[in-house]
């Protein structure tokens, strides 16, 4: 992915603790410029970014790469925020 300025401030926010979830990455960095990059359309990606546990591992590491932190703090973050999110009509895990 070409390194675009918006990267690196996504990137400290990381670093700070202050991006807990996939979804606030993309309060820095444009949605369609990350889904221009990964090769996705725009429909898909905000589906990816709703579910965060649909994106492929290759995915979220080319994104953790463009960003400049390790894969496992993107996989992280979406597995915390798939732990806070339930969804309407299904039951949560025991």
């Amino acid at each position: 992915m070409d390194k675009d300025n918006r990267y690196n401030v996504a990137r400290i926010f990381i670093e700070k603790g202050e991006i807990k979830t996939i979804e606030q990455i993309f309060d820095y960095i444009p949605k369609s410029v990350v889904s221009r990059e990964l090769k996705t359309n725009n429909n898909r990606f905000t589906r990816l970014i709703n579910e965060p546990l649909e994106f492929k591992l290759i995915e979220l590491s080319k994104i953790a790469r463009a960003i400049g932190v390790e894969t496992k703090v993107l996989v992280n973050l979406a597995l915390k925020d798939e732990n806070k999110r339930t969804r309407p009509g299904k039951k949560a895990a025991r």
